[in-house]
């Protein structure tokens, strides 16, 4: 069973890479498409009254597009929540892990999100099971939880099939891959990141809430691939 290595998160979450990090991946013609839908979704599913939890917020961007909302962030770098004050005067800001069981939080939460592929971070499946569990006890009863999807099929280019053929009795599953991303020729490197397959993520959920659906996001780029999200809701007693 792995450890999620939060030294390694801080180094490589630094001050320059968290003020370089929203033109890259949130603001970039690349990415514009797929923030303004996150944006529009995450304001449908905010109500007058709502408490909205950001975990592995960032820099907060997501956050301060809703000023009027009563919301919090939790996020392990220092670097990034530095930002994340700045962006949001007034809102509280949690510097610790998301696999941290805060009792306090159970069923406080009508919103809660882990943007871009955070969960991937941990390090090892057991792990991101934990995270799914605390991100389902902190949503409330009618809450509802939101987290987009490190696809496979889209990181290798490969149509990958979570139940595998077999000879076999049983059954063989491919729960997902490892990877990882390298930027600034090797200088930042997010290493052995999880991307479970879709099916897996949705059996995972479904263990703590009765309906978990997938949102698709706008096709983007000449091949039209389309990214997912899982929305949770229906939170079992």
């Amino acid at each position: 069973m792995g450890i999620i290595d939060t030294e390694h998160i801080k180094n490589l979450y630094s001050q320059k890479y968290a003020n370089e990090y929203e033109a890259k991946f949130l603001t970039s013609p690349i990415a514009a498409s797929d923030t303004k839908h996150e944006i529009e979704l995450i304001r449908k599913l905010l109500h007058p009254g709502s408490r909205w939890l950001d975990v592995a917020c960032g820099t907060g961007f997501y956050l301060s597009q809703f000023p009027e909302c009563r919301r919090e962030g939790l996020d392990l770098s220092p670097a990034m929540l530095d930002l994340a004050r700045q962006a949001n005067p007034g809102v509280f800001f949690h510097e610790a892990s998301y696999l941290v069981d805060r009792q306090e939080w159970a069923g406080a939460w009508d919103l809660i999100s882990c943007m871009w592929y955070a969960y991937g971070l941990v390090g090892s499946m057991d792990e991101l099971e934990k995270l799914i569990g605390n991100l389902a006890q902190w949503t409330s009863t009618t809450g509802v939880c939101f987290v987009p999807i490190a696809d496979p099929r889209l990181i290798t280019g490969f149509p990958l099939n979570y139940v595998q053929p077999n000879p076999w009795p049983g059954q063989i599953t491919i729960d997902g891959i490892i990877w990882s991303y390298s930027e600034e020729n090797g200088a930042q490197v997010h290493r052995h990141q999880l991307a479970p397959c879709v099916d897996w993520m949705k059996k995972a959920f479904a263990k703590y809430f009765t309906n978990v659906r997938l949102d698709t996001y706008p096709p983007v780029g000449p091949q039209g691939a389309c990214r997912l999200a899982i929305l949770a809701s229906g939170k079992r007693s």
